[in-house]
């Protein structure tokens, strides 16, 4: 567990954890409103390439305003700390969603039209996602989608197409 707070945010719990560090529920002071903090590991703070794509994502998700996407509000370095600042959204990744209970053909094709119209909006700016999966998605107790983790975004949809087909291509 971090400290109990970082710059003017309160951390509340932890939300999770993955590959790029931990995400927490916290409260910014100055605005009074609920946020998600993820934070790097304190070890990767020398760590350069980390700290790079986490800025990628930040940068990239900050040129998004969708509402099938989730909001950055900040990225910043604190308290021997790197950590982006977003949306905090209440409910349920997909894949959670789908281990509790399959979901009616209506629910999925809800949920797939947000998804694309999320993505199209990124695709308009440039941006591949490059790593969606329900645990990357969550969804609202009104049924919204929000694409979040756009840590192996690609700005430039040149690379981002390239990289795809390399990964495709069959071992020679």
């Amino acid at each position: 567990m971090i400290a109990e707070s970082i710059a003017h945010y309160r951390i509340i719990k932890k939300l999770g954890a993955g590959g790029m560090g931990e995400v927490y529920l916290a409260l910014d002071t100055k605005l009074d409103r609920k946020v998600a903090i993820k934070v790097l590991p304190p070890d990767s703070l020398a760590d350069e390439k980390l700290k790079k794509r986490l800025l990628r994502e930040a940068q990239a998700a900050a040129k998004l305003d969708h509402p099938n996407i989730c909001a950055v509000y900040d990225v910043n370095e604190a308290d021997s700390l790197t950590f982006i600042v977003m949306q905090y959204i209440e409910g349920e990744t997909l894949a959670e969603k789908m281990v509790r209970q399959p979901l009616e053909l209506s629910t999925a094709l809800a949920i797939a039209e947000q998804a694309a119209e999320g993505l199209a909006e990124a695709h308009a700016h440039g941006i591949v996602h490059r790593d969606l999966k329900p645990q990357n998605m969550m969804i609202t107790p009104r049924g919204q989608l929000k694409i979040l983790d756009f840590g192996l975004a690609e700005a430039n949809a040149t690379r981002a197409i390239q990289w795809t087909l390399r990964r495709r291509q069959p071992p020679s």
